[in-house]
C-alpha cells in the first residue's frame, strides 16, 4: 500500500509513535510519506528508525510566514511552485468554495504547494483529527486522492472540542473512510460527537518492546525511595500534583526519596519554586529534555514511575502515554490516574495502583499503598509486562493497522463498484 502520513511536523521529540509506525509499515513492504502540514518546526527525534528508515527524506515539512504581510509577499512563490509541479491548469483547483478560510488566510496556496502531480495513495492517514479539514480540502481540490482515515489521539479529542464545541468535527464524519482512537475512551468520546460506531477501531501507539527488555529493579538496600516522572512540563502532566504528593508521602512516612523530573516546558520554573516550597530541594532532580535512549536508562534506575496525569484547565486530556507503557515494559512498578485512557492499562492492584486525579491525598495514598505491597512487586511487574505487550507490542499494534486500511479500501471499493 502507499501511504501518506498527516502531522503537524516531522519528527518532533514528544512522537515516536509515528516514527515507530511509519518504519513499522515500512519493514512490512508499504511505502509511506509524511506531511507535516502544521506550520511548526520539527524538534529532532532520536530514535533509531528515523535514520534507519531514511524517514526525513520521506517528509516534506510545509511552513508558511506567520503574518498575513509575508504571506501575500511569498505567495508568487507559492503560486509559481504549484504550477512547476502540477502545471498551470492546478492553480484553477484553488477554489474558495473547497478552501474557504485557508483561501482567506492564503495557507492553502503554501500547503498545496507540497504536493507534486495528484499525490496519489491508497490510504491519507490524519495522525491527528485536527487535520482532517486540511487533507479533506486538497482532497476535493484534487491535489490528493485516496480513503481517509482519522486518528484521535488526545488534544484533539479533548482541548479540541472544549474550546470550539461538540460539532467541530461534524463536516468530518461524511468524509473520511475510518476512524481510530488509541484508547477506548477516546472512542467513546468520538462515538458520542457523532463519530460512526462501526468505523471506529481502538488502535494503540505501539512501542518496540526489544529496545525495553523485561529487568524488574533488584531489591536496593538503600532507605530511601527513587521516583521517576517523564512528559512535557504543563498541566495536564500532573507533576505539580505528584511533588505535593510526594512530599506529604515521604514526611508522613519518614521515607527520603528522590525524584527525577525528565521533560521540559512552560511549567518548569513554577514547578522548581514549588520543589523549594516544600523543602525538596536536595531532593528532586530536574533533567530536562533528554533522548529516548536516556530516558530507558532513566527507567532502569528508578524504583517507581508515577504517570499523575489530570484534566487541564482547558480540557486537555490524556491516553496512556508511551513512558507509561515502556515502564510497565521494563518491570517498574507504576502509579496513574483514573484520567482518559490511563486505567485501560493500569489495573488498580493488577497491572499497577491508581489515584483520584488532580488529588494529592488521593495519590499520596497510592504511592503509600504501593510501598506496603512491595512483597508483591514481582507479580504486579509481571503482569504489567504482559499487558503492554497484549495491548502494544508494536508488531501487533501495525497489524491492527493494516488490517484497518485493507477494510478501509476494501469497502471504499465495494461502494464505488456499487
Amino acid at each position: 500500500m502507499k501511504i501518506a502520513f498527516f502531522v503537524n511536523a516531522f519528527p518532533m521529540m514528544s512522537e515516536a509513535f509515528i516514527a515507530n509506525s511509519a518504519a513499522a509499515l515500512i519493514d512490512q513492504g508499504h511505502s509511506v510519506d509524511i506531511f507535516g502540514v502544521g506550520n511548526v518546526a520539527p524538534t529532532g527525534l532520536s530514535v533509531k528508525s528515523v535514520e534507519e528508515h531514511h524517514l526525513d527524506e520521506r517528509t516534506v515539512n510545509m511552513r508558511w510566514p506567520t503574518s498575513r504581510v509575508g504571506r501575500v509577499a511569498g505567495l508568487p512563490g507559492a503560486l509559481g511552485t504549484i504550477v512547476r509541479k502540477n502545471g498551470v491548469a492546478a492553480l484553477g483547483r484553488l477554489r474558495p468554495s473547497v478552501y474557504r478560510r485557508s483561501m482567506r488566510d492564503l495557507t492553502a496556496f503554501y500547503q498545496a504547494s507540497a504536493f507534486e502531480r495528484v499525490g496519489e495513495y491508497d490510504i491519507l492517514h490524519c495522525q491527528f483529527a485536527t487535520l482532517a479539514e486540511g487533507v479533506i480540502k486538497h482532497r476535493k481540490a484534487g491535489f490528493l486522492k485516496g480513503n481517509i482515515v482519522v486518528n484521535f489521539r488526545g488534544y484533539d479529542i479533548s482541548e479540541t472540542v472544549a474550546a470550539i464545541g461538540p460539532h467541530v468535527y461534524d463536516h468530518v464524519w461524511s468524509e473520511a473512510s475510518s476512524y481510530i482512537a488509541n484508547c477506548d475512551y477516546f472512542r467513546r468520546r468520538a462515538i458520542d460527537l457523532g463519530c460512526p460506531e462501526d468505523r471506529i477501531d481502538v488502535i494503540g501507539s505501539g512501542i518496540r518492546l526489544e529496545n525495553f527488555p523485561f529487568e524488574p529493579a533488584p531489591r536496593r538496600d538503600e532507605k530511601d525511595v527513587r521516583f521517576l516522572m517523564v512528559g512535557r512540563l504543563i498541566e495536564r502532566k500532573g507533576f505539580q500534583v505528584a511533588l505535593r504528593a510526594l512530599a506529604a508521602f515521604s514526611r508522613e512516612t519518614q521515607t527520603p526519596i528522590k525524584v527525577d523530573i525528565v521533560g521540559d516546558g512552560a511549567m518548569r520554573p513554577s514547578l522548581e519554586a514549588l520543589v523549594t516550597d516544600l523543602g525538596l530541594g536536595a531532593s528532586v532532580h530536574f533533567h530536562g529534555a533528554r533522548t529516548h535512549s536516556e530516558i530507558a536508562g532513566y527507567l532502569r534506575n528508578t524504583d517507581v514511575f508515577l504517570a499523575p496525569s489530570m484534566t487541564s484547565a482547558r480540557g486537555g486530556q490524556d491516553a496512556p502515554v508511551n513512558t507509561l507503557k515502556e515502564a510497565m515494559a521494563v518491570g517498574r512498578p507504576v502509579i496513574g490516574t483514573v484520567h482518559g485512557g490511563i486505567p485501560e492499562l493500569v489495573i488498580e492492584g493488577e497491572t499497577g495502583v491508581l489515584a483520584t486525579e488532580n488529588d494529592v491525598d488521593s495519590l499520596c495514598a497510592a504511592i503509600n499503598r504501593l510501598m506496603d505491597k512491595r512483597a508483591n512487586w514481582p507479580q504486579l511487574v509481571t503482569r504489567a509486562r504482559a499487558k503492554v505487550e497484549e495491548m502494544y507490542d508494536l508488531d501487533r499494534v501495525t497489524q491492527k493497522l493494516v488490517a484497518l486500511y485493507e477494510r478501509t479500501i476494501a469497502q471504499e471499493n465495494a461502494l464505488s463498484k456499487a
